[in-house]
């Protein structure tokens, strides 16, 4: 069994100056090259997709630039598997690297939601309502809009000077 990802890079004016790669983890230390490649000068403002199938594990994506800050312009990249961001970025300085597991699992969102469906109670209300009739609810009258957050855990992203 194997695991797709995907790199796309849209390169800036300088393409020649930024390269890539992915490398497997392992336990030993020595950590093993999937995956490599150097930008050349007919990548110039150019989108260039590598996909690749990896084996369960853990992996470690580098990019990096031989000058300046990065991606510059239009200029970005990013990492997925089967439509799932692992990494993204344009600005960085010397090189970044982000490490993350296969099955790839997205750490759940720090955004906080709204939900706009009223809640429900198996119980009814038998306090008396402000009215001069009292009436029984099995649900509240309003909508709830406070947001609720959850702590996450998400890949790792080192910045790396150079």
């Amino acid at each position: 069994t194997c695991y797709w990802i995907d790199v796309i890079i849209v390169f800036d004016r300088w393409a020649t100056r930024t390269s890539w790669n992915v490398r497997r983890i392992n336990d030993v230390g020595d950590n093993i090259v999937v995956k490599t490649y150097d930008g050349t000068w007919d990548d110039r403002f150019m989108l260039r997709k590598e996909s690749m199938c990896l084996k369960e594990g853990q992996y470690q994506f580098s990019i990096y630039v031989s000058l300046g800050g990065g991606l510059g312009g239009d200029g970005h990249y990013n990492v997925t598997s089967y439509g799932q961001l692992i990494v993204e970025g344009a600005e960085f300085r010397g090189s970044e690297t982000t490490i993350f597991s296969l099955p790839f699992s997205p750490a759940p969102s720090t955004m906080p939601s709204i939900s706009y469906k009223p809640s429900s109670s198996a119980n009814p209300s038998v306090r008396p309502s402000s009215s001069s009739t009292p009436t029984r609810t099995t649900a509240p009258t309003y909508r709830s809009l406070v947001p609720t957050f959850s702590p996450t855990d998400s890949p790792e992203k080192v910045e790396e000077a150079g």
